[in-house]
């Protein structure tokens, strides 16, 4: 899946989520409107956010590779989590954010993976594409890509990908330019940086602490294009196989806080949480409580589904200075550590670079606007973790 309207439809059908739940979804996802994506593999059928991705032909071409220094950060990256130039360097100084420099050169077209962004749980990779532009308003992508992390052949983890498109999360979650400009209705999207190459992020997950440090890392991609009428298919215009191997880095530091902290009458109660410059981890007390939702499926009729509630759903932090953060949580897994356990883990990517040491208090959603207007203090339940 690539297109967001599809990717959305493959959420609904595995994450089968509340209605009111969707507006907090889409809000945070509308930024990423073309990613491709493989979901991950989890037991006891956790919540996913990332749905399947398609696979394609491969072509054998001409490689030629080359390895270069190249210390500067991805301008997607930056400003997609909305770092200062403070951040970057404590990143870079705790080897969470590395440069790895390998340049790919098919036909017309180089391919550079710039960097990475690793902790316990996440990996923010970009790689910088050179000789091939899409025009405003067209979607690039590549036709198969194939991420193995380890010794084993298959990564089992989830992944998400996408050509970076100059919008990011705003204070409300909802996509901005990166000097705060709204996206304006019927907007043509451009994907071309101020020097005409395009970046390409690949953001991966596992629900195993530490999966990813010092992992051999293989990644291939297949095939540049634009995509045509249907979502999964891309009109191949630059054939290809650029293809990257390297060791992955992080940093496991992480702020950890045992709580016993009851959100109002949600029934849930804070026991755990670990928060890293660019993950937060909750462990919730929610004994089950099922719910039943109806619907339509494709054949026009309704049934009825009977789940569970999911626990009030974090959604970002209060400083000490006062400064509050909403809308920054980003994809993730949630749901029960067992069929028979009523402790509830989320597992959630934040969407800008904090400084853990001053973060004063978690947020979670208690309850959604109308309108979609952005949350408010009265939306809100504080943990304080000072």
């Amino acid at each position: 899946m690539s297109k967001f309207d599809d990717m959305i439809h493959g959420l609904q059908q595995d994450m089968e989520v509340p209605d009111h739940v969707w507006v907090k979804y889409t809000d945070t996802l509308s930024k990423l409107p073309d990613r491709q994506a493989e979901r991950p593999s989890h037991t006891f059928a956790k919540r996913r956010i990332w749905p399947v991705a398609a696979a394609a032909t491969l072509v054998i071409g001409t490689v030629s590779v080359s390895t270069a220094a190249y210390m500067q950060w991805s301008r997607g990256l930056e400003e997609r989590l909305h770092t200062t130039a403070e951040q970057r360097q404590i990143l870079e100084d705790n080897q969470m954010s590395s440069f790895i420099g390998q340049s790919v050169t098919q036909g017309n077209v180089t391919v550079t993976a710039q960097q990475s962004i690793v902790d316990n749980h996440f990996a923010h990779l970009s790689f910088k594409v050179e000789g091939y532009q899409a025009k405003d308003g067209e979607q690039p992508g590549f036709s198969d890509i194939t991420i193995t992390v380890g010794d084993n052949e298959d990564y089992t983890g989830g992944w998400s990908a996408s050509f970076y498109n100059g919008l990011i999360s705003g204070p409300d979650g909802r996509a901005v330019h990166p000097d705060g400009t709204p996206l304006k209705e019927d907007e043509e999207i451009s994907y071309i940086l101020e020097d005409g190459s395009m970046e390409f992020q690949v953001d991966m997950m596992s629900d195993v602490k530490g999966a990813f440090f010092d992992q051999p890392i293989h990644v291939e991609l297949k095939n540049l294009g634009i995509y045509g009428g249907k979502a999964e298919d891309v009109i191949v215009e630059e054939e290809g196989d650029w293809s990257f191997d390297w060791t992955l880095q992080g940093n496991d530091e992480v702020k950890q806080y045992e709580l016993n902290a009851p959100l109002g009458d949600s029934g849930a109660t804070i026991i755990q949480a670990e928060l890293s410059p660019i993950s937060v981890s909750v462990s919730y007390d929610f004994p089950k409580q099922k719910e039943t939702e109806t619907g339509t499926d494709e054949n026009g009729e309704e049934f009825i589904h009977t789940t569970f509630k999911d626990a009030p759903a974090f959604t970002g932090v209060r400083l000490k200075d006062g400064t509050v953060y909403t809308g920054i949580s980003g994809a993730g897994i949630n749901g029960y550590t067992a069929e028979d356990s009523d402790i509830y883990e989320s597992l959630t990517a934040l969407e800008r670079v904090i400084d853990v040491d001053q973060v004063e208090s978690l947020l979670f959603v208690k309850s959604y606007p109308d309108s979609r207007q952005p949350l408010t203090e009265e939306n809100l339940y504080f943990v304080s973790v000072e």
